[in-house]
């Protein structure tokens, strides 16, 4: 075991399984409610699904370069479905088998799948960011303008599913202005790019979602300049941690409505625990083992 109570790249090599397995795959990990709410899911079905009974969701330590022969060690080993974190998402299209269209689209994964050969690759961060937003704004992005921090895998995700569901623009800013750019390209130039600099102004209605890992520590710095944030807009924060980030309690004094990374985490996770066995686990166990606020 690692530090952070996680199976590192040596003790995945190793592995020897006495049933079907599912985990996560990130670089930190230690952070990741994944495996609780997975648990709680698991849980609440195994009476009524003898296969789903027999699953345990599993927490991988995985730096950036170990990824290929991690997931050719977890294939091997017997592993029926993954989910990757930061920083694998973008990393992980080349090493699917086959990718869906809504992968190849966002140019990231979130969600792997057994095949014979080897890994299908599925993202579910997109539509389960749409899902949260309308759980928590009580609407979609259908004209509304978005603006986007970030220009990683989850970023180009919630990117593509914004524009799939009719939002009337969207901008994606980033501290390198050339990954914004990329991301723009990607997605066929009809986003704009911008740098993340306290310059930046989202309209007074924007639905603003940072997809940068700043907050994932409590003495993070936010990712947009307070003044920035108004009244009228929703500030959907993808981090989640032990205590809130400054970017929601930014928006919170500026009179802004908002959520942290929680009830998006729940969506993807139910969803890609639907690729792996057919079934849409309940919310509200899952809901529970996250610490989901209200």
């Amino acid at each position: 075991m690692s530090p952070d109570d996680a199976l590192d790249a040596q003790a995945i090599a190793a592995l020897r399984l006495d049933g079907p397995r599912l985990g996560v795959l990130g670089d930190p990990i230690a952070h990741s409610l994944s495996p609780q709410m997975h648990a709680a899911a698991i849980a609440a079905l195994a009476s009524t699904s003898p296969e789903v009974a027999k699953l345990r969701y599993l927490r991988l330590h995985v730096k950036t370069g170990e990824l290929p022969d991690a997931l050719r060690a977890l294939h091997a080993a017997g592993f029926i479905g993954l989910n990757l974190t930061v920083p694998h998402k973008v990393n992980a299209l080349k090493l699917a088998e086959s990718l869906s269209t809504e992968a190849r689209k966002a140019g990231s994964v979130n969600t792997l799948v057994r095949t014979e050969k080897g890994w299908a690759g599925r993202t579910t961060d997109g539509r389960g960011f749409l899902e949260a937003l309308k759980e928590r704004s009580g609407r979609g992005v259908q004209g509304r303008p978005v603006i986007i921090l970030g220009a990683g895998g989850a970023a180009r995700a919630v990117a593509a599913a914004c524009l799939d569901d009719g939002c009337s623009s969207l901008l994606i800013a980033n501290r390198d202005a050339a990954k914004a750019a990329s991301v723009t390209n990607q997605l066929g130039g009809v986003a704009r790019p911008a740098g993340l600099t306290a310059s930046l102004r989202p309209p007074d209605d924007a639905v603003i979602v940072n997809c940068t890992t700043l907050g994932l520590k409590p003495d993070d710095p936010s990712p947009l300049h307070r003044d920035a944030l108004l009244a009228g807009q929703f500030v959907f924060d993808t981090t989640y941690g032990g205590t809130e980030s400054r970017l929601i309690r930014d928006a919170r004094a500026a009179g802004a409505a908002g959520c942290d990374g929680r009830p998006m985490l729940r969506w993807q996770g139910a969803l890609a625990f639907r690729e792996w066995t057919g079934i849409l686990p309940p919310s509200e166990p899952m809901r529970s083992a996250i610490g989901e606020r209200n």
